[in-house]
């Protein structure tokens, strides 16, 4: 059995009349907003019928709207085409990754589950602080924020929801500094424990 983590992506290969499938990447690139999102309530649907585990991951680069202010558009195609090639390297050749809004990129992990899908999150995380991308011969420092959802006892009626839950605890990941994987269950507690009654000082003893 195939463990959840590094995985090396099987060759797409062809069909007949020599049209490339259209398991994993197309043609070796991204899926575009509306394919990744298509695919996804596709999954869904299949998680759902069949009782089986979904993972959602999505990934932003911190800051890069105000880096590419300063390296130019440039180093956004640089980033796209890194982060492609190095989720291409990790992942299995069944796993769907595609862009989203905002320079978020959404990857799917079918037959995964929360445990399984944070463990690829984590190494993920890992090999990019690796990834050097440069722009003009200058290597930039960049890391990765991370949101993690999973389809969990299949409660969730949606694949928006789905995708809704990873989006929010990629935000979690934001505001904690970055360069960091939130899974949407942490979020949840972590909202929790920071609500009113949590912010709100201890009182000294009784009083004399």
């Amino acid at each position: 059995m195939t463990k959840p983590g590094f995985r090396k992506t099987r060759s797409t290969g062809t069909r007949a009349g020599g049209r490339e499938s259209t398991e994993g990447f197309l043609s070796g690139a991204l899926f575009s907003q509306a394919q990744i999102l298509h695919l996804m309530k596709n999954e869904f649907a299949r998680s759902r019928r069949h009782g089986l585990p979904l993972g959602c991951i999505v990934l932003q680069v911190d800051r890069l709207p105000q880096l590419v202010d300063l390296y130019g558009a440039e180093l956004r195609h640089a980033v796209r085409t890194a982060m492609a090639q190095l989720v291409r390297d990790k992942t299995r050749g069944s796993d769907l990754l595609g862009t989203t809004n905002d320079d978020r990129y959404l990857l799917l992990l079918p037959h995964t589950d929360l445990a399984g899908t944070r463990l690829v999150a984590d190494r993920l995380l890992a090999a990019f602080a690796g990834l050097e991308v440069a722009i003009d011969g200058k290597p930039l420092a960049l890391c990765v924020s991370v949101g993690v959802s999973s389809v969990v006892d299949h409660k969730a009626m949606f694949f928006d929801t789905l995708l809704a839950q990873a989006e929010s605890a990629l935000e979690d990941a934001s505001r904690a500094g970055g360069s960091i994987v939130r899974s949407f269950g942490e979020s949840r507690l972590r909202d929790a424990s920071d609500g009113p009654d949590a912010r709100r000082p201890e009182t000294g003893g009784g009083q004399a």
